[in-house]
């Protein structure tokens, strides 16, 4: 099966969606629908955390690869805990990326950034990909410096001059200590039209930690999240208009 998604927009749609790994709320591993999801919503770009690529939870199944497959999309990797744990990046447009370590702090499930430019329509992307986790020293301490470790990336980034969507489970709520360091990278909340958004636990939703930062100038015409069982966490999107529209 190979689901088809439409372009709705002359922009960038991007999807991130902590994926738990493939299994909803009901513990059971539906690929598939995930896919279904996904083309429905019709994400130029997708942003993936908690990717298992072999772990034998799930039988040993590369994930990442059958989403490619069905989505007919191409897949790139950045491991975080182990070599078949991480985060990923999914889209059929033009892309080059890169990925690179983020110190653990104690994390068991390690963490990483990854970096992909995305070409559609002749315009450039920068597109970033990760997943803050708790970390040993105090409640917020690892978190926040990750997120440090992640706004210094993404200012190296913006200043290319290239628009820029960072995405994924950040274990984070707006105006934490962690989200004002994100922002004074020159990032501004891409869902804050649709705020409160409120993304996890999936079947009793009460936090807002599931996050599209763009940088700042970055037109921002529609952002959602989608109502779903499929993990434990709901995807959230953003559009991003052309920098030529603005």
């Amino acid at each position: 099966m190979t689901v088809e998604a439409v372009d709705r927009n002359p922009g960038l749609t991007v999807m991130a969606w902590n994926l738990r790994m493939g299994y909803g709320t009901d513990g059971r591993f539906r690929v598939e629908e995930v896919a279904e999801l996904i083309a429905e919503e019709a994400p130029d770009v997708v942003l993936l955390s908690e990717v298992d690529r072999g772990w034998l939870l799930n039988g040993g199944q590369d994930q990442l690869k059958i989403l490619a497959r069905l989505l007919d999309m191409e897949a790139h990797f950045g491991p975080a805990a182990d070599p078949v744990w991480g985060d990923a990046i999914l889209t059929a447009e033009p892309v080059r990326w890169e990925t690179q370590p983020l110190p653990d702090f104690g994390a068991v499930t390690g963490a990483q950034i990854m970096a992909a430019t995305v070409t559609k329509g002749g315009q450039e992307y920068d597109v970033l990909s990760t997943h803050l986790q708790p970390a040993g020293h105090g409640p917020d301490q690892g978190r926040l410096l990750q997120a440090q470790r992640i706004a210094d990336f993404a200012q190296e980034r913006i200043t290319e001059g290239r628009p820029l969507i960072l995405g994924g489970d950040f274990n984070l709520s707006p105006g934490t200590e962690s989200w004002l360091a994100l922002l004074d990278a020159g990032l501004d909340d891409g869902l804050a039209d649709a705020r409160p958004l409120f993304t996890s636990p999936a079947d009793a939703p009460e936090e807002q930690i599931d996050h599209l930062f763009v940088s700042r100038g970055t037109w921002v015409t529609a952002a959602w999240a989608v109502s779903t069982q499929l993990s434990d966490h709901f995807p959230v999107l953003i559009t991003v208009a052309p920098p030529t529209t603005v």
